[in-house]
């Protein structure tokens, strides 16, 4: 048995089956019994440093619990993160990629034996599955349940911070309808066969975005003014993102015509089901109802876009927001009105998000010099 000391601690480390324990008496508890912190290895030198390690975070305040898992951070950092008032949209976005893209691959591993290997290989591992900016978020949603953890003095340092996010795969660009394929989903949206032909017709008509359509309430729309009232919440106690989140907006007369339709069709349902039907004041609703997912409004959408002979399959309901955009400003209307349609609080947002469907106000001088002289110059005088 070999006499250490490390720091202000005494011990030992002794030979215990096949590998060696570390012990320290860090005195007495209050019950009067002998406190003594151990280690185990394979090697002398490997409890020697492990117990230097935990004499450090000793020092530290820090209380290393070995059961405390990287899965265990990430749990209590989305629970903690749920009851501080962030919408559900954005706590489903973390759960998911918690669930499918961090927890299986780091989860089971000690909190306190995370390494910044570990971090990085993980990180490497999904660039090929996720995009830069799923990438980003996950690796952020890590650095977060750690700096968590590090705060309650589960662990010392935080290892996620060491590792810069690589290039994720490249994300699909959003794409816009031209006019030729906008009339003929249009046409076909105004259908009654189609669920949500209303919805595919009010986005394209008026650019709302896809969550502030499908949480659109009857209350917010004025049909004899062709205006609809949109409140985008963006948390619990219905604050919006900016001032124009909180917009009116005309409707286009087809999207009020799609909109009477539709209100007539419902109060059918209603009357039909009876005490059974759920009364949500939501326009875009099953025949109970009962409000549309995310997940069923793509269904719905991509049933239209097949009808009028695209693939629907190739398309995402945003992109109908891209569409207005594009439709916009192919139709002379300035960058700066197209702002505020949209909800922004100032054009470089509009012209970053939608760069491809913003026709170019500016071109570059030697464009103008090739109006103005020809592309070549007359070498004949």
């Amino acid at each position: 048995m070999a006499k250490i000391h490390i720091g202000k601690y005494e011990g030992s480390i002794y030979q215990e089956g096949d590998g060696w324990t570390g012990a320290l008496s860090l005195g007495f508890g209050p019950d009067g019994k002998r406190k003594r912190l151990k280690r185990k290895g394979k090697t002398k030198t490997e409890v020697k440093d492990k117990l230097k390690d935990a004499v450090e975070d000793l020092d530290k305040g820090v209380k290393p619990d070995h059961k405390y898992l990287v899965r265990d951070a990430v749990n209590d950092f989305l629970t903690a993160f749920a009851k501080t008032g962030r919408s559900p949209e954005t706590n489903k976005v973390y759960r998911s990629l918690a669930d499918h893209q961090l927890i299986p691959f780091l989860g089971r591993i000690r909190l306190k034996e995370l390494t910044a290997d570990d971090v990085e290989k993980w990180l490497n591992g999904r660039t090929q599955h996720l995009t830069s900016s799923s990438l980003g978020i996950v690796h952020g949603l890590l650095k977060r349940s750690i700096r968590r953890a590090a705060r309650h003095d589960k662990v010392a340092r935080n290892v996620a911070d060491l590792v810069d996010t690589p290039e994720g795969k490249p994300a699909r660009k959003s794409r816009s309808l031209t006019l030729e394929q906008a009339n003929a989903v249009l046409a076909e949206a105004a259908k009654p066969k189609h669920r949500l032909g209303a919805y595919v017709i009010l986005a394209i008509v008026t650019g709302l975005r896809t969550e502030e359509l499908r949480k659109l309430t009857w209350s917010a729309v004025d049909l004899d003014a062709a205006t609809v009232y949109v409140l985008r919440a963006e948390r619990h106690n219905d604050e919006t993102k900016t001032p124009l989140s909180r917009r009116g907006l005309g409707i286009a007369q087809l999207g009020v015509d799609a909109l009477r339709a539709l209100k007539a069709r419902q109060a059918a349902e209603k009357l039909k089901a009876g005490d059974a039907y759920e009364d949500h004041d939501r326009l875009f609703c099953n025949e109970r109802g009962a409000p549309y997912s995310a997940q069923q409004v793509r269904y719905h959408f991509r049933k239209v876009l097949d009808a009028a002979g695209l693939n629907g399959a190739e398309w995402a309901p945003r992109e109908l927001r891209h569409t207005f955009v594009s439709l916009m400003s192919d139709h002379g209307v300035p960058v700066e009105k197209i702002s505020v349609l949209v909800g922004h609080k100032n054009t470089k947002i509009t012209e970053t998000i939608y760069r491809h469907q913003i026709r170019p106000e500016i071109r570059d001088g030697a464009e103008h010099m090739n109006d103005i002289f020809g592309s070549k110059v007359n070498k004949s005088a």
